[in-house]
């Protein structure tokens, strides 16, 4: 990536500010900036009534009501829970050996990196959430996450800040295997963000990743784990869910209304 404009953009950041800077209020930063520039095609989707047809809880309504007190929670987590946490995961990465330095990593590198992070957060997510249905720790910590049947966007990042400490560290565990190094930090950063807002949207349009990407659960997958309370547990595959057995009452909903249709048409 020598000499493009990222990595312009790259030496300038670290001659003028601190690693700490940059990795946490730099971090943060970029953090929100995704969440809410992801978010918000969702939120004009829910204002266009051609668009309704692809929502997948038809029935339910995302009131502003709802996504202000969503986005209220979420605001909490990221401006009181998740410094602490940014500020902590500084120092216990640069101890590990984060690195700030030039040349960065070519892109095919990074895109090869960005897909070993994806199988080993959804690996770990998946246990950690299958975790978090037991239930002492569904009553005391993962419930607050369910509050939204049918989820937003936004809601993604609606959790106990105990849940946002368990998955926040499957979120840097990529990263710390495969290249530690903060640019390709952030960049996993925006497609995880991407990931986890699309997997929360209640739309399942034509073109959802799902649609294109094999194996990808996306929100088709996710929505029924939030309309049930169960199965479906991975954040982005829908391997580990039907390697373990847990997507069965999922396949038996898919199976039955693909019968429904063909009825339909016969």
């Amino acid at each position: 990536m020598a000499g493009t404009i990222f990595e312009k953009w790259w030496i300038h950041l670290t001659q003028n500010y601190s690693e700490f800077t940059i990795s946490t209020i730099f971090t943060l930063g970029l953090h929100v900036a995704i969440l809410f520039f992801t978010y918000v095609p969702y939120v004009i989707a829910d204002l266009i009534p051609q668009l309704q047809q692809y929502k997948l809880q038809k029935d339910k309504k995302n009131t502003w009501e709802l996504q202000i007190r969503c986005l209220k929670t979420v605001a909490f987590s990221h401006f009181c829970v998740q410094p602490i946490l940014i500020v902590i995961g500084h120092y216990f990465l640069k101890h590990l050996g984060m690195e700030y330095s030039t040349p960065l990593p070519s892109w095919p590198k990074i895109a090869v990196i960005i897909i070993g992070c994806f199988i080993v957060e959804d690996f770990y997510f998946y246990w950690i959430h299958r975790f978090l249905h037991a239930n002492f720790w569904y009553k005391f910590i993962h419930k607050i996450h369910h509050d939204h049947a049918a989820p937003f966007g936004i809601a993604a990042e609606y959790a106990h800040p105990l849940e946002t400490v368990f998955l926040g560290f499957g979120t840097v565990l990529g990263p710390f295997v495969f290249c530690r190094h903060m640019f390709v930090l952030w960049v996993w950063l925006f497609f995880r963000v991407f990931q986890t807002i699309e997997a929360h949207c209640g739309y399942d349009f034509p073109w959802s990743p799902r649609h294109w990407i094999p194996f990808w659960g996306g929100a088709e997958f996710h929505d029924f784990h939030h309309e049930t309370f169960s199965g479906n547990f991975s954040s982005t595959f829908t391997i580990w869910d039907r390697v373990f057995g847990t997507d069965v009452k999922y396949r038996e909903r898919k199976e039955k209304k693909t019968m429904r249709e063909t009825e339909k048409t016969d």
